[in-house]
């Protein structure tokens, strides 16, 4: 009985036996993965359109560059047929092109079939969302029964075929990626004897890099860009006039990755693999202002390129800017490169914009600085869903105006906006030299807005602006205390809010100052005295309180202007009245 009941389970190891053998004999094919022109050395932190496998950046064909799968029959006496095999190469980042986008050159396709796969593999699917590419051995995508591996009694015969044309997002990536390969039917993947660079996976990209620093406002302007122009922001008063003259800014925007910035004929393997096919489908940088006030002229906006330490200006790149004035309608700079950059060093961008002038704004200008930033653009998704740019799609973008390449997303850098125009909020500064009170001195003090003049802003007169007062008192002894006009304030000829308005003065004590300063006599020492509004003067007596008779007139400076952008001058003690 037990005989009769051990037989057929025999029977049964003996077949499962025989099915392994057969099987490990099919596995005698082993197939690898590689990267023949070396991985790409870097792709942007916010890149949608990254080639992968791309060596120094130089594409092996028109739109990516070239992932090659090997396969070789390790037996030297004995022919392996497979069957049905399916190959799956997975990136682990979404893959944003398509087999026929954006165009049939510079897709993703098969080519370079070699041996025994020379007409046997085919495109089956791209996943993607998921970043994966579906192989089939075979009649091509349909995994009819695989080819016939030739036994390989040199011991080094291989089969390849090369994946061209592939683009990837690296947005929001850091570190490299890595290809795999993976597959089901009768082939191992592995590393390929006679190729020991095919193995499980390859490195098709080295590192991901933010594409640019982040810019500032040049402190400097190198020669080589302008002779002309001054480093810091622009600085205009109240009233609209530039501030020492400073009525310009430059933008200084630097690569992190030496191959950020390129022409159109660079990029993907020229106008053949970038969509749309345009000479102005390069890298761009898109400049966005932000607070113009209606009205405010920013003109005369260039751009230049230079080597990274600005000591030679580069004829290369040729960058083109979208239009030469900015304002609140249109506060947009787009700069694209219509020449072949360098891909071989930093290089760096200035955007200059050579005048800042009042036009039809109204005044007094506002006290908030005109700001900026900086981003590479064509910005956009990395997928779209049913052809709409979305977050969670899961097909390629090819619209005309959705599926860019190159493309990025929108990163608007530095995170905290850039001033290149600045409004300084104390438009008028006055120094009194010395002030007393204590010991039967006083000191009177009087602050003219004169910024109503017989001349009228249309002849060159000032523009009437009211505004409050501020006074910055130091005593000798080292200390010191700020007090601003506010309802309420001491004192003759303040409106409501302790403004001046145009056209009248303020007469207060210094003793009453400080007391609604709460900073108690005796007082000796200097006065800072700075004004919301232009064209300030004044006037500082030390009295007698017993009679009233003057004792001292103190001088009253009026100072250059005072800002952030523009440091303050030595004054001589005769200087500064001619305001």
């Amino acid at each position: 009985m037990i005989k009769r009941l051990l037989m057929p389970i025999l029977l049964v190891g003996i077949i499962f036996a025989m099915t392994s053998m057969a099987f490990g004999q099919a596995s005698t094919v082993t197939c690898g993965i590689s990267a023949p022109l070396g991985s790409t050395p870097r792709a942007t932190a916010t890149g949608h359109t990254e080639p992968i496998a791309a060596f120094s950046g130089v594409l092996g064909a028109a739109g990516g560059g070239d992932l090659r799968v090997t396969c070789q029959n390790t037996s030297t006496t004995t022919a392996a047929t497979p069957g049905t095999v399916v190959l799956t190469i997975s990136l682990g980042v979404p893959i944003t092109n398509t087999t026929a986008f954006p165009t049939a050159g510079a897709a993703i396709r098969v080519a370079a079939t070699s041996g025994d796969l020379a007409g046997n593999v085919g495109i089956s699917a791209v996943n993607n969302s998921a970043g994966t590419i579906v192989i089939g051995l075979g009649s091509g995508a349909t995994f009819t029964p695989g080819p016939t591996f030739a036994a390989n009694a040199a011991g080094s015969t291989t089969s390849s075929f090369d994946l061209l044309g592939v683009l990837v997002s690296t947005n929001g990536k850091t570190g490299a990626v890595t290809a795999s390969l993976t597959a089901s039917g009768g082939v191992n993947i592995g590393t390929v004897p006679a190729n020991t660079a095919a193995g499980p996976t390859a490195q098709v990209i080295d590192a991901i890099l933010p594409g640019i620093l982040d810019p500032s406002v040049a402190a400097s302007i190198p020669s080589v860009v302008s002779t002309t122009l001054t480093g810091g922001a622009a600085v205009l008063n109240s009233a609209g006039s530039p501030v020492g003259g400073k009525n310009n800014f430059t933008i200084k925007i630097t690569e992190n990755n030496i191959d950020t910035f390129r022409a159109a004929t660079q990029f993907n393997g020229g106008l053949n693999g970038v969509f749309p096919t345009s000479a102005s489908s390069s890298t761009q940088v898109v400049v966005q202002l932000s607070n113009i006030p209606p009205g405010l002229n920013i003109s005369g906006c260039t751009a230049a390129l230079t080597n990274a330490n600005s000591s030679t200006a580069q004829s290369i790149g040729s960058p083109v800017l979208s239009q030469g004035n900015l304002t609140a309608a249109s506060p947009i700079l787009t700069v694209i490169f219509t020449a072949a950059t360098d891909l071989t060093v930093a290089d760096t961008l200035w955007i200059s914009c050579a005048n800042v002038s009042l036009g039809s704004a109204t005044t007094p200008l506002p006290s908030t600085p005109i700001t900026a930033q900086v981003t590479l653009a064509p910005t956009g998704t990395a997928l779209c869903s049913l052809g709409v740019p979305s977050a969670t799609g899961t097909s390629a973008c090819t619209g005309l105006t959705t599926g860019n390449i190159p493309r990025y997303n929108q990163l608007l850098q530095p995170a905290t906006p850039l001033p290149v125009v600045v409004f300084p909020p104390s438009q008028t500064t006055m120094l009194v030299t010395f002030a007393s009170v204590g010991a039967g001195y006083n000191t009177g003090i009087a602050v003219a807005n004169t910024s109503t003049d017989p001349y009228t802003p249309a002849n060159g007169g000032a523009a009437p602006i009211n505004g409050t007062i501020t006074f910055n008192m130091y005593k000798i002894d080292g200390t010191s205390k700020v007090y601003t006009t506010t309802t309420g304030s001491p004192g003759q000829g303040l409106s409501t809010g302790g403004v001046l308005n145009s056209g009248s003065t303020y007469l207060v004590n210094l003793s009453d100052l400080l007391t609604a300063a709460a900073y108690p006599a005796p007082f000796n020492g200097y006065i800072f005295i700075t004004t919301n509004f232009t064209n300030a003067h004044g006037a500082a007596t030390v009295y007698l309180t017993s009679t009233g008779d003057a004792a001292l007139s103190s001088p009253t400076l009026v100072l250059p202007a005072v800002s952030t952008a523009v440091p303050r001058p030595t004054i001589d003690i005769g200087a500064g009245l001619g305001q």
